[in-house]
């Protein structure tokens, strides 16, 4: 008698995964398993069992079926390790601004950039915050991201960092989707001094531990936001309390960030576009993701094939969408793939590695996503295509199908 199962999908045309051991780098970044004609028995939630069509088709009957008739391919949901999902406003004339040659920084100091993102968040009321982020959400969804880390960082005091991980918390827990809070420390408060910054943050941070709000914490640390040496004292601080350590670095100014990343063992670095080859060898040596964005490379016409050298300098690369209000507004998951293999000088397998079991180790969840195997979450995309290699192929297109969440099949819009 056949066992009984919630979901079964089954004559699927590839299963592509990345296997263990994780991160993946260097010559295992183009190492992924490919199940043809295979099927997979869903249960709570969970993979409860993959292999080929005729085993599982002979070992499980589905309460509910897909049926892919050996046409269309399945990939781990998309993890997307860095965004910065939760904010009010646009700011599509700076976009057009920095085409046109205007300097990021340069916009910052006129009052654009991030300080204008703070005041667009906070003239809205919390419910318009929370429903046009969902819209974000879904959208992500529709492209096959399956676990968001969403940041803070719109706030530039404390106070309202408080309130915008509240709201992210709240997003968190009416989503069937993974959702990670991470404090975001954006730019230093301009009314407060360093000192009294420091000491409120000093309070504040067992409160967040506490009260659940994140256990996760990153600086933008750059020329005009946190230098190195408040970054040290408040990284001190926030290691002593076992909070996981992502950081900004070397975005536009190589100012030694890396090496704060290296001192307290940081679970990834972003955008790292600057950091030097020798810097790239020691952090791949301790494992620490690199995560970097290839939509937001190309917006800021950063020089190509980046992705290449990190992979070439040992360090386990991850691919994020970034997406915020400045410098890169999209969700759309299957383009940055495009652009990876594109622009950064990826293979499909690099790419496919990137978006989903690094990232998942970026975010300490490598053993809960990132991956098709026995015992994970059945986050999962079904691609109408039959071939994983088209992908990238098909440049900006979204041939997904279905989205999977926790087991659950969802509505696409």
């Amino acid at each position: 008698m056949k066992e009984s199962v919630d979901l079964l999908i089954y004559n699927i045309k590839e299963i592509v995964t990345p296997i263990a051991p994780y991160p993946k780098k260097e010559k295992l970044m183009k190492d992924i398993s490919i199940i043809s004609n295979g099927a997979i028995a869903i249960k709570d939630g969970k993979i409860y069992d993959i292999s080929s069509n005729e085993k599982i088709r002979d070992l499980y009957k589905g309460e509910f079926e897909i049926d892919l008739r050996n046409e269309n391919i399945v990939l781990p949901g998309f993890v997307d390790p860095h965004t910065h999902l939760l904010f009010g406003g646009s700011r599509e004339d700076e976009f057009l601004l920095r085409l046109e040659g205007a300097d990021y920084l340069e916009i910052q100091k006129r009052g654009g950039g991030i300080i204008k993102t703070k005041n667009d968040t906070f003239s809205f009321p919390e419910k318009i915050l929370i429903e046009e982020t969902k819209k974000r959400l879904n959208s992500g969804i529709s492209y096959g991201i399956t676990t968001f880390e969403i940041k803070s960082g719109y706030g530039l005091n404390i106070d309202k960092e408080i309130i915008l991980l509240e709201i992210i918390n709240k997003l968190r827990e009416e989503s069937k989707m993974k959702i990670i809070p991470t404090l975001l420390l954006h730019l230093l408060p301009e009314d407060e001094e360093i000192d009294v910054f420091l000491n409120d943050l000093s309070d504040i941070l067992p409160y967040i531990i506490e009260k659940n709000l994140s256990h996760n914490i990153d600086i933008f640390i750059e020329k005009g936001a946190f230098d190195i040496e408040t970054s040290d004292k408040i990284l001190n601080k926030a290691k002593n309390l076992n909070f996981k350590i992502s950081l900004h670095i070397d975005q536009f100014n190589d100012i030694n960030g890396v090496d704060l990343a290296i001192k307290y063992n940081a679970n990834s670095v972003s955008h790292i576009d600057l950091t030097k080859e020798e810097k790239l060898y020691t952090l791949g040596k301790k494992n620490i993701v690199g995560i970097i964005f290839p939509l937001e490379r190309l917006i800021f016409s950063r020089e190509p094939k980046r992705g290449r050298e990190i992979i070439d300098s040992g360090v386990p690369l991850s691919i994020s969408t970034d997406f915020n209000p400045g410098t890169s507004p999209s969700l759309n998951f299957p383009l940055i793939i495009s652009l990876s293999v594109i622009r950064e000088s990826l293979t499909v397998e690099e790419a496919i590695n990137a978006s989903t079991i690094n990232s998942a180790y970026a975010l300490n969840l490598s053993d809960e996503i990132g991956s098709i195997e026995k015992g994970k979450r059945a986050d999962l995309i079904i691609f109408e295509l039959d071939s994983y290699k088209k992908i990238p192929y098909f440049v900006g297109m979204n041939f997904i199908k279905y989205v999977i969440i926790n087991g659950e099949v969802m509505k696409i819009v």
